[in-house]
């Protein structure tokens, strides 16, 4: 009987043995698992793959995109993404079964043509593929990122999809047959070689094995040291009196509760950069490249892709005076390589219109003169385009802002907490430019820009041959774009349309052009009529914050000569 019972000891332990190892290797379930699409009668153009399908049980996840043709991936915030989506019919897959390793998908009815998704401004990332792709899923950045996958916008986007990821199956077994086998094994043995001296020790050691025998077979783990009874009751009745003392009565439970109910919540929303800094990179590039085919070609239907607003209306007029063969300077380039400064706006939702101000030059010399830029995105399946860009005036500086930076907000033409509502502003400066002695003089610093204009209407005036000039400025409020500063400020990008008036009276001669640009678009050199010259001034200033003793600032602006006529005749 000595001998039978080590024996089984040992056969159960290696048996256990095999078995744990088993499990750990050749009976291992396989590391990764994969799920599929489930079938669909209908198609989509597109197919949105949500964020949940990246769980972070499981991450990271590998996708597998096959398509009969070429394809686009783009990746986007998803809140972004879903803003692109709009109404469009697509196929959403929302999360995945493990049980039994499928796709959750679904068919969403909506409009069944949208444009092509690649190479969107609003996307972090667009990767292109012939046929399949395989995925692996990383966020750029914290938050929920989604990823849109696009034939052509017309053709069927891909829906034949399998997801591979880490398998969570486990043979919970396996340890404990591993260290149960290899005690089994080691007690036999050891119990095989040691020598009984008396019987009663013999019966004792069978006892012994016998219980091991019972402990390893019922997965039960030996204590290290029994805890004695009557040194474990006394803490747990001094623990539960401690327990008791320290719970509060009825009465203050019920006040603390009420407390709790009065007090507001505290509620924090996260916010994220309307593009990271490679996507700004990307799209300064860009338009870069389209604005200076523009200017060359001359054709302003080439700037549509990237330039709106007064930006597009500018360039669109000198295009059509130098195209008279008149001697006038281009436009000046737009220079973007190297960012200086950046004002990209933080939100939590797909918000629309965005606005971004940036600083640009096309190196890093410090005596270079840097380009003030302002950029907006309308909606967002459009792409961001310039509306102002301008170079900085001598003396003036922009807030040094990162990409990124969490104090930066879009804000309305009618923001409050700045020294002046922007709105308000751009009417003032509008007002001084016209009357150097307005009665908002005071609130702007001093200004080359303020000073040139002042000093060319003089001239003007003294040069008009005894007619009178009269100037009339009006601000565009649609075209007043407003970011926040950091230190509480704002920066605001306005345009102002400028008439300059030339009335003549019984006393004047002729009025007579003083320069070849007017008398070529006016198409005469003298003129016994009122003559009206118009102006564009788009400009960039800075509002102090609320409580700030500092003046307005101007950044940047010009004046564009946009027409010269005659609108009076004798």
């Amino acid at each position: 009987m000595r001998k039978i019972l080590p024996v089984i000891a040992m056969l159960l332990g290696a048996v256990a043995l095999f078995v744990g190892i088993g499990q750990k290797t050749f009976w291992a379930p396989p590391e990764t698992v994969t799920a599929t699409m489930p079938a669909f009668e209908g198609t989509a153009p597109l197919t949105v793959i949500e964020p949940s399908i990246n769980d972070p049980e499981i991450a990271p996840v590998e996708l597998k995109i096959e398509s009969e043709g070429t394809f686009t991936a783009s990746l986007g915030r998803s809140y972004d993404v879903e803003a692109w989506v709009g109404d469009a019919q697509h196929i959403s897959l929302t999360g995945i079964d493990r049980e039994v390793h499928q796709l959750q998908a679904e068919l969403v009815e909506g409009e069944t043509e949208v444009p092509n998704p690649a190479g969107a401004d609003i996307f972090f990332d667009s990767q292109e593929a012939d046929g399949q792709m395989t995925y692996r899923w990383t966020a750029p950045d914290n938050g929920s990122w989604s990823l849109l996958l696009a034939a052509d916008g017309t053709e069927p986007a891909p829906a034949t999809i399998s997801v591979t990821y880490l398998n969570d199956a486990v043979m919970p077994l396996a340890l404990p047959l591993i260290i149960v086998g290899s005690l089994l094994l080691v007690g036999g043995l050891a119990f095989l070689l040691v020598r009984p001296s008396k019987p009663k020790n013999r019966a004792q050691h069978s006892l012994a094995l016998v219980a091991i025998l019972g402990l390893g077979l019922s997965g039960v783990m030996i204590p290290a040291a029994p805890v004695e009874e009557s040194e474990s009751a006394a803490p747990a009745e001094e623990e539960a009196e401690q327990t008791a003392s320290e719970q509060p009565s009825e009465e203050a439970s019920q006040e603390a509760t009420e407390e709790a109910a009065e007090a507001p919540a505290e509620q924090t929303t996260t916010t994220f950069p309307v593009v990271t800094e490679e996507q700004l990179d990307r799209i300064l590039s860009d338009a870069q490249a389209v604005v200076a085919k523009a200017d060359e070609s001359m054709v302003t239907k080439d700037l549509n892709n990237r330039a709106v607003g007064g930006f597009r209306w500018i360039r669109d007029k000198r295009y059509s005076i130098l195209e008279k063969d008149v001697e006038v300077a281009k436009p000046a380039a737009l220079n973007t390589e190297v960012i200086r400064s950046a004002a990209v706006p933080n939100t939590s939702e797909a918000n629309f219109p965005r606005v971004i101000n940036v600083v640009t030059a096309k190196d890093n010399d410090p005596n270079t003169l840097p380009m003030a830029i302002t950029l907006i995105q309308a909606n967002a399946r459009e792409n961001y385009k310039v509306v102002f860009a301008s170079q900085m005036l001598p003396a003036s500086s922009f807030p040094g802002i990162a990409v990124g930076d969490p104090s930066v907000k879009q804000l309305g033409v009618d923001a409050e907490g700045l020294s002046v509502k922007p709105q308000d502003a751009i009417k003032q400066l509008a007002e001084v430019l016209t009357d150097e002695k307005s009665d908002h003089a005071g609130n702007f610093a001093e200004s080359e820009f303020i000073k040139a204009i002042h000093a060319g209407q003089k001239a003007e005036q003294e040069a008009a041959n005894e007619a009178n000039v009269k100037y009339t400025r009006k601000a565009s409020e649609k075209e007043t774009y407003v970011v926040s500063a950091p230190d509480g400020g704002a920066i605001v990008t306005g345009m102002i349309n400028s008439t300059t008036t030339f009335e003549r009276t019984e006393d004047s001669d002729p009025l007579t052009s003083t320069d070849d640009l007017t008398k070529a678009l006016l198409g005469t050199s003298t003129s016994r009529g009122n003559v009206s010259i118009n102006y564009a001034e788009p400009v960039m200033f800075y509002i102090p914050a609320g409580g700030s003793e500092d003046k307005i600032q101007l950044i940047a602006g010009e004046v564009a000569l946009l027409e010269v006529k005659q609108v009076e005749e004798d």
